[in-house]
């Protein structure tokens, strides 16, 4: 009776209250949901040790140099199902080579060649690849393996962090070898002239490593010829003197490092006769033995071919038209016997003129012949030096474009003709050139080219610039080239500003491309140097293309040789404050393209403001 009592009151209580069924319907989703979770993950975890998509591949071939560069590509695959965190791919670039690059920089972290790249989370079936690129050292030795052994993936499941091992064995082998076949023998007479006796002469034996491979055990040897005593201190490098010979032993001659053993000799002061002094030298590294051989002949004459001229404002400063030039020559007798009879030929260069009866006395005569003074003068004994001076006066003529005045004198001697060096002087001279900006309103109703012309007069102190601005209000770039012969051309400047676009720039098309292009090459035709200032920015109801214009200078400029002044740049800074309405600028605008033009045409003008 109880226990039917008890069912019967259960029975009442589910009839009232229906709450347990969706308790009971939750309990059982939930056990469900555990179950297929804990299924789903026992059966597909993440998986990353398929060979066919996780493995290393690269352009390795079996041999390679010292300098190529490899390529790397880890490919890997989440065969799994289930997404892992942090997963990073960490290798050490092979031995014997450098870092170069990555084209997956941005997870990608370097330490000393210990590369590690955080690709963070991967899903189930996801793919992917990195790679890296290394260059093989300079120098190696022949026979070093390229060996690239393989990589580490590490990646965390929950709180777990699992890794995968991939090899690699990627192995290339390097072949180098020196060439030192570059090897040069020098001789170099200390005294200058020609060679004669008692001269210093010093041998340099210069040693280029061109290969890829360093030289082990070089051997140079340098044979002495018998007219010469050599001065054992001169032997450079640890070298030492036997046999009549200078012998080096090195242990290594780097790549691309130059070396230079040398040691000087005497000619000896007892020979009678024009010797041929010789000097034999070898290089010898490994297999191959390279010869060079140099040779100078001894000369017994006077020789008067260390003379000189020498150039000097007489006021000690720059040269300017109207002032004096010294002219001194100094004849020098550094040969073996005593020079007889000797002229010396001044003609007077173009843009300077002979101040008359400034000229050292003995010998004189001025020949119209040569527009200039002879000297004819006898016995320069053996080390005797001889001073004749003139003086010359730079031209008026000159005031307005400089020059240069440049002295070409010569020597007449028994052993025949010597050209003394050439000297010049700069004649500073004052520039004058006219520059015109044309375009719209942008100058028109702006000082902008003014503050330009003050700029150049300001910097340039021996220039004369006249700039004109000539533009008008709402003109196109079709109304500036109509007018250009009859406004500018007419100026024959020798710089055109062309500041075109504004009111070009708009919806509907206005030739701006063909016009620009025609003002361009006529203002090329004057021989002027041309400038094109870019448009913008703009802020006016249809005209937001006005990039699209800008384009166009840009290939117009490129097309004719003309400058493009990007005065776009600053004024974008602060257009609220450059511009005065959306278009026009404002005085703080005008100054900043002012500025802007001048930083563009100044890299076009010489120290002194003349246009290169």
């Amino acid at each position: 009776m109880v226990i039917e009592k008890m069912y019967k009151r259960f029975l009442k209580y589910i009839k009232d209250d229906k709450r347990w069924i969706y308790l009971t319907v939750i309990f059982i989703l939930v056990v469900m949901a555990s179950f297929f979770t804990y299924y789903y993950l026992k059966i597909y975890p993440p998986n990353f040790s398929d060979e066919r998509f996780n493995f290393i591949s690269g352009n390795t071939n079996e041999y390679s140099k010292p300098g190529d560069q490899i390529t790397y590509i880890i490919n890997y695959k989440n065969t799994g199902k289930k997404v892992v965190e942090d997963f990073a791919i960490e290798l050490k670039i092979p031995e014997h080579t450098v870092f170069i690059s990555s084209n997956n920089n941005e997870i990608l972290k370097n330490t000393n060649g210990k590369l590690a790249f955080e690709v963070g989370n991967v899903k189930g079936n996801e793919t992917g690849a990195v790679n890296f690129i290394v260059e093989v050292e300079k120098p190696l030795d022949n026979g070093t393996l390229i060996k690239l052994d393989g990589t580490k993936f590490s990646y965390k499941i929950g709180k777990d962090t699992l890794n995968n091992n991939i090899n690699a064995d990627l192995i290339s082998t390097v072949e180098s070898s020196p060439n030192l076949s570059n090897f040069k023998l020098e001789a170099v007479d200390e005294n200058g002239g020609v060679l004669r006796l008692g001269d210093v002469t010093q041998y340099k034996l210069i040693v280029e490593n061109t290969g890829d491979m360093d030289a082990a055990n070089v051997e140079i040897k340098s044979n002495l010829s018998e007219y010469v005593d050599i001065i054992e201190n001169s032997i450079t490098d640890s070298g030492e003197y036997k046999d009549s010979s200078v012998l080096w032993s090195v242990d290594s001659i780097e790549i691309n490092k130059p070396e230079t053993f040398s040691f000087k000799v005497t000619v000896k002061d007892n020979l009678s006769g024009e010797e041929l002094i010789a000097n034999k030298s070898t290089l010898k590294y490994g297999p191959n033995i390279i010869e060079k051989s140099v040779e100078e002949k001894l000369s017994l004459f006077s020789d008067l071919t260390t003379s000189e001229a020498f150039l000097y404002d007489a006021n000690g400063r720059e040269l300017w038209p109207g002032e004096t030039i010294n002219v001194k020559i100094i004849i020098r007798n550094t040969g073996e016997k005593t020079e007889r009879g000797y002229r010396v030929i001044c003609p007077i260069p173009a843009g300077a003129t002979y101040i008359s009866k400034s000229g050292t006395p003995e010998g004189i005569s001025w020949s119209d012949d040569i527009r200039g003074l002879i000297w004819d003068l006898k016995e320069l004994e053996i080390g005797e030096e001889k001073e004749i001076t003139f003086k010359m006066k730079a031209n008026e003529d000159l005031v307005n474009s400089g020059g240069v005045i440049t002295i070409h004198f010569k020597i007449e001697s028994s052993n025949g003709e010597i050209e003394l060096p050439s000297k010049s002087m700069n004649v500073r001279g004052n520039v004058n050139m006219t520059i015109v900006a044309m375009g719209d309103s942008l100058i028109a109703k702006s000082n902008w080219v003014q503050t330009f012309d003050e700029l150049l007069e300001a910097n340039y102190s021996y220039a004369d610039y006249n700039t004109i601005a000539s533009a008008k209000s709402g003109e196109m770039a079709r109304d500036g080239n109509a007018r250009f012969d009859s406004t500018v051309a007419v100026h024959n400047p020798e710089i055109v500003i062309i500041a075109y676009g504004t009111n070009d720039v708009g919806p509907r098309s206005s030739g701006f491309t063909a016009n620009l292009e025609s003002i361009v090459s006529k203002a090329k035709s004057l021989g002027a140097r041309v400038f094109i200032n870019l448009i913008g920015p703009i802020n006016w109801p249809n005209k937001e293309n006005y990039p699209d214009y800008n384009n166009e200078i840009r290939r117009i400029a490129a097309k004719y040789g003309a400058v493009v002044i990007d005065v776009l740049t600053p004024l974008s800074q602060n257009p609220g404050g450059y511009l005065s309405d959306g278009i026009h600028y404002s005085s703080a605008g005008a100054s900043v393209v002012a500025h802007t033009v001048f930083s563009y045409v100044s890299q076009y003008l010489g120290d002194i403001g003349q246009r290169l």
